[in-house]
């Protein structure tokens, strides 16, 4: 990778002496981050603003810079830089308290998205038939992301390098670790079966009680029983609330984790395969989560998987 800082005065300049990188995407965590190491630099830890990654001189990352550290230590003196990508600007900014009466992605992405330097999106011109309630507090991510479970049934996806995709995730060829793909070094399969919630009841008129059920029909919940309550009947919450708890639930229980050699930041929401000698194959996966990592040991990621279906 390559990394080009943007100093205040927009002047530029490529860093020649990388020390380390860390680069941290997740599809639950609206912005991407960065941080490098390089020699102590002066005039970075003035004047500089803006941090751009490139993979083979594609753009993969950029961000304006949200710290910068100066160390001095008997090893030496190095700057520590770290920024986020631009989704950050969404979560840091509240939006005006109003009420939109069927919005479309467009008009979502001109009022909200636009006045932050992102200029490029991917939905349908659809729009969401119904209010979109913005309240005192809610920044412009929050918004975003209502609009698109509303319209979408989905959590939007912004890219490091500024992308947005309303519908979550950009389209792109399946990836195969294992027999006939990427390779790994380590394996870790995790069965978080405290994380199940096996049962949502439901209030669903202002007088009755808790007489309505939603089941987790994942097989993983055979000889477990954790219940959630939700009133559907309140301001904030729907049927599909206690949906989402559920999903959620599923989600959160179980993972797997592959060290890999090698520069893979860009496979993140991608669909995935893993063939493996003793987890046998396993399909319906999605790459949830990436750690791409470069230091004395070389680059490495870590591809966090996630099931799709239950």
């Amino acid at each position: 990778m390559k990394f080009l800082v943007t100093y205040i005065d927009k002047t530029e300049k490529y860093l020649e002496d990388v020390l380390t990188v860390i680069f941290n995407a997740d599809v639950e965590v609206p912005a991407d981050d960065l941080t490098i190491t390089i020699p102590y630099d002066e005039k970075i830890s003035e004047n500089a603003d803006f941090i751009t990654a490139f993979l083979d001189e594609k753009t993969v990352f950029k961000g304006q810079i949200d710290e910068i550290i100066g160390i001095k230590s008997t090893d030496g003196a190095i700057t520590k830089i770290t920024a986020r990508s631009p989704s950050a600007f969404l979560l840091d900014n509240e939006a005006e308290p109003l009420t939109y009466i069927n919005p479309s992605a467009d008009f979502i992405f001109n009022r909200h998205l636009k006045p932050f330097g992102l200029t490029e999106y991917y939905a349908d011109d659809v729009p969401f038939f119904g209010t979109l309630k913005i309240d005192k507090g809610m920044t412009h991510w929050q918004v975003l992301k209502n609009f698109c479970i509303n319209r979408y049934g989905t959590v939007p996806r912004i890219t490091g390098n500024g992308k947005v995709y309303f519908n979550g995730s950009e389209n792109g060829e399946t990836i195969f670790f294992g027999k006939s793909g990427i390779d790994y070094t380590a394996i870790r399969e995790s069965k978080r079966r405290f994380k199940l919630i096996t049962e949502v009841k439901l209030k669903l008129t202002e007088s009755g009680t808790y007489g309505g059920s939603i089941k987790n029909e994942n097989p993983e919940c055979k000889g477990i029983k954790r219940v959630r309550y939700v009133n559907a009947t309140s301001d904030k919450t729907t049927i599909q609330t206690a949906d989402n708890i559920i999903s959620k639930s599923n989600s959160d229980s179980y993972s797997i984790a592959l060290e890999c050699v090698g520069c893979l930041i860009e496979s993140i929401g991608r669909s995935a395969v893993l063939n493996d000698d003793m987890f046998g194959k396993i399909e319906n996966l999605t790459v949830r989560k990436i750690r791409y990592t470069v230091g004395s040991d070389g680059e490495k990621t870590t591809v966090t998987l996630g099931k799709e279906r239950f």
